[in-house]
C-alpha cells in the first residue's frame, strides 16, 4: 500500500475500509485491548468478507481517487442471513478474526439494524451497508459523491427507500445535508454505543 503523490491512497478497497474504520466505536468494541495494527489487519479481513458479499447480493461504488468505498444490498438480501453468508467468505471470519471479535461484530450489527428490518418494506428498499473514506482522501467531498452514485444504482434497480445506520454523531449532520432524516435513535444494549438509524424516500 503506498501514496501517490497527492496523498492518495493506494490500496485494496477492503485496506481502505479498515482504513477508514479503525477506532470506530463498534470497531474499537469488537476488536478491544488489540493493537492498532491488529485490529487494522483484522478489519482488512473483515472487509475483505463483507466485499465478497456485496459483489454476490449487492453493489460497490468507490471513490473517484480510491480512498473511499461504498457497500450497499438491497432489500431482498439483507440482512444477509446465515445462508448466503455461508456462500461468502463472511463464514470463515470467526476463524481469521476470532470468534469473541466477530460475536461482538455480529450482536452490535443485529441490535443496531432491527428497526430497519422491522420498519423497512424489503421489495423497495436498499441499505447503504458501510461507506467509508480513509484519512487521505477526507474533505474532498467523497462520502457525498458515493451515497449520492449509490442511491443512483438503487433507483435503477427500482428502488426508492434507503436506509443506514451510523455509531458516529459527526456523520448524522453529513447524511442530513444528503437528504436522509434520523427516524430512530438508541443505545445499542450490547455494545453501549449510540446508535442512529436514518432513512430518505424518494418517490
Amino acid at each position: 500500500m503506498g501514496s501517490d503523490d497527492n496523498g492518495a491512497t493506494q490500496g485494496t478497497p477492503a485496506e481502505v475500509l479498515a482504513q477508514a474504520f479503525l477506532h470506530y466505536p463498534s470497531m474499537d468494541w469488537a476488536f478491544e485491548g488489540e493493537s492498532d495494527a491488529e485490529q487494522l489487519r483484522k478489519l482488512v479481513i473483515t472487509y475483505d468478507a463483507l466485499l465478497d458479499a456485496v459483489q454476490r447480493y449487492g453493489g460497490v461504488v468507490h471513490a473517484s481517487d480510491g480512498t473511499g468505498a461504498l457497500l450497499w444490498l438491497p432489500g431482498t438480501h439483507f440482512p444477509l442471513g446465515l445462508w448466503r453468508e455461508l456462500w461468502t467468505s463472511i463464514a470463515a471470519l470467526p476463524f481469521r478474526i476470532g470468534f469473541h471479535a466477530t460475536k461482538r461484530l455480529s450482536d452490535h450489527e443485529d441490535e443496531s439494524i432491527d428497526y430497519i428490518v422491522t420498519h423497512g418494506t424489503k421489495s423497495t428498499m436498499g441499505v447503504i451497508w458501510n461507506v467509508g473514506v480513509a484519512p487521505a482522501g477526507r474533505g474532498k467531498g467523497h462520502c457525498r459523491d458515493m451515497v449520492r452514485r449509490a442511491i443512483d444504482a438503487m433507483r435503477a434497480d427500482g428502488l426508492r427507500e434507503f436506509w443506514l445506520a451510523t455509531d458516529a454523531a459527526v456523520n448524522v449532520a453529513i447524511y442530513e445535508k444528503l437528504g436522509f432524516e434520523v427516524v430512530h435513535k438508541r443505545v445499542v444494549r450490547c455494545s453501549g454505543i449510540q446508535s442512529w438509524v436514518m432513512r430518505q424516500v424518494i418517490e
